[in-house]
């Protein structure tokens, strides 16, 4: 069984509300050798910086597991306690901001914003080398989760931006690898920190860690004023032809590329649809399951083995991880299928979180917490088609899709981290009993709620609906091709 396809769907809902601005697909021709140089061109930059923001984004929020396994724990005084805190604080400062930014975010100029946001997340990172007490991390945690909060949603609506629907799984899944790959080389660049630099300058290596992931990040959003682009219509690094391409190819499929003023439509294209609440659900259900590789140096340290042995083998897991996500991403958009391969997975994570709490005790056989981390690893695979169902079930409005990118992300981020922080404690480490049987649960109910979401879908059961032709505003005037390149 496929997935509806969400362009025919909106095909209908514009024919029944005598919406003729979008032009059907027969009318527009596209070069092919425009678009292949024009996607060339997405891929090497903004598919580039999206990676590599991503990877230096996920390692300065994790790297807090790392930090704490090499003695931050002792030097800080972060007990379990106050480590989980650590978390929560980040999670509150990502949330507060994430979803009134990310509402203007067509308005706005990623090319802009975003690479500063990182250098500005880089700065707090560096600084966290340098606290004393508990309170202090707190403190920046916070901040660095309010620089951070706007980076995935708005990244999710700029891929959203320029691709269609065929291309969406794929780049999605690429970026994210990002954050896959940034599991894999953490835990391979704390042992090495901890191994050649503890001591150095009178620093200890968890203070070196947050020094040189923070001069990363830096670095990262430096070239990014370079790489990314803002929309179709005004980046400078795109031609005329090409220019058009971009604009042709989404409205081909009926994607809404205009910025529009905020009405009540325009919360009730997010609220008053059934896709928001499922997709928001399905997402924290994913979220809960990624616990085994999260927690996987915990819990190799409390079963006795070496901080270091532990941040080595999280590696390839990770690095499966940032195999798998591609893969399946690829898959889902070569075969136009969503739903399916989310149960699938759901099903294969749901098992092995049966079998990790069936035998169930401090001494699980290290092959099984081996083999379970790589299978559940697939998990986090998801989120890619996840982001690909809001691109394009809420593709007909910009603001309602950048909306729903944001509300669907914060939410699914918070209730998450505040389900972990009760039910994976670190003080049941390395049983996380209650954990496993939660999350066992709650892949399951991803399972019969991704189903709920492709039977709606499959029964164009209230889709968000277009807005009247004169609601609509013309591209907003800031542009910095003032001085464009025609490559």
């Amino acid at each position: 069984m496929s997935s509806p396809d969400t362009a025919s769907i909106h095909s209908s809902v514009r024919s029944e509300e005598n919406v003729t601005a979008i032009p059907i697909e027969s009318e527009i021709y596209i070069d092919p050798v425009v678009e292949k140089r024009l996607l060339r061109k997405l891929d090497l930059r903004l598919i580039s910086f999206a990676f590599f923001s991503y990877f230096t984004s996920n390692l300065v929020r994790n790297n807090m597991q790392n930090a704490y396994t090499n003695g931050m724990d002792i030097d800080v005084g972060i007990d379990s306690e106050a480590y989980n805190w650590c978390v929560t604080f980040f999670f509150i400062g990502y949330i507060i901001p994430q979803i009134p930014t990310n509402m203007f975010v067509a308005r706005l100029l990623p090319k802009y914003f975003l690479p500063t946001a990182e250098i500005i997340w880089g700065v707090i990172t560096c600084c966290i080398a340098v606290v004393k007490t508990p309170s202090a991390v707190w403190g920046l945690r916070f901040i660095l989760g309010m620089a951070q909060a706007t980076f995935v949603p708005s990244m999710v609506f700029i891929i959203g931006s320029w691709y269609t629907n065929s291309e969406l799984a794929t780049r999605t899944a690429i970026f994210m690898a990002g954050n896959q790959m940034s599991g894999a080389i953490g835990g391979i660049i704390a042992a090495g920190v901890n191994n050649n630099l503890n001591g150095a300058a009178g620093k200890a290596s968890w203070q070196w860690l947050f020094i040189i992931e923070g001069l990363m990040s830096i670095f990262v959003g430096l070239v990014g004023y370079y790489l990314l682009p803002n929309y179709p219509h005004n980046t400078n690094w795109v031609n005329g032809e090409e220019k058009d391409c971009a604009i042709a190819r989404l409205e081909r499929q009926g994607k809404q590329l205009k910025s529009q003023k905020y009405t009540w439509d325009t919360f009730l294209n997010v609220l008053a649809t059934p896709y928001a609440y499922l997709l928001t659900l399905d997402f924290i259900c994913i979220n809960i399951g990624n616990q085994i590789p999260l927690n996987f140096s915990i819990i190799m340290k409390k079963m006795g083995y070496d901080a270091n042995l532990a941040n080595y083998l999280v590696s390839p897991i990770y690095g499966l991880g940032a195999i798998t996500i591609v893969i399946i991403g690829w898959i889902s958009d070569k075969y136009g299928e969503r739903a399916w391969i989310i149960i699938i997975v759901q099903i294969w994570v749901a098992v092995w979180y049966l079998i990790l709490f069936a035998v169930n005790n401090a001494a699980t056989p290290f092959w099984l917490l081996m083999l379970s981390s790589f299978a559940i690893i697939n998990n986090i695979s998801m989120f890619p088609l996840v982001f690909s169902f809001i691109n394009e079930i809420f593709a007909l409005d910009a603001n309602t899709r950048a909306l729903a990118i944001a509300c669907i992300n914060c939410i699914g981020n918070l209730v998450p981290n505040f389900i972990s922080v009760g039910v994976w404690k670190v003080t049941d480490a390395p049983e996380f009993f209650l954990g496993k049987v939660v999350t066992f649960a709650l892949s399951v109910a991803s399972v019969i709620i991704t189903f709920v979401c492709w039977w709606c879908l499959k029964h164009n059961i209230n889709l968000p609906r277009v807005r009247n032709k004169e609601e609509e505003l013309e591209f907003p005037e800031m542009d910095d091709s003032v001085n464009e390149k025609k490559t």
